[in-house]
């Protein structure tokens, strides 16, 4: 009789995590989406508002080095 009840209950938790594992899921990626787009308008506004043109040269032609040589 108990162990017919713990089973139940357990399997009546499941059922419930499962139905909702869907929400949380999507909150997750909600606000992983969220932080992803906020790094890159802030990346953006770094770029191209505080640098100076100067510095964004720099920046292009030591990619561009790394790149070049990491190949090698």
């Amino acid at each position: 009789m108990k162990r017919a009840l713990v089973i139940i209950v357990l399997t009546v938790a499941a059922i419930g995590l499962l139905m909702n594992l869907d929400l949380v899921l999507a909150m997750i990626v909600n606000s992983l989406i969220l932080l992803l787009l906020l790094a890159a308008i802030v990346y953006g506004i770094y770029y191209f508002f505080i640098l100076t043109e100067d510095q964004r040269k720099y920046k292009k032609a030591l990619r561009r080095a790394k790149r070049k040589y990491r190949k090698k």
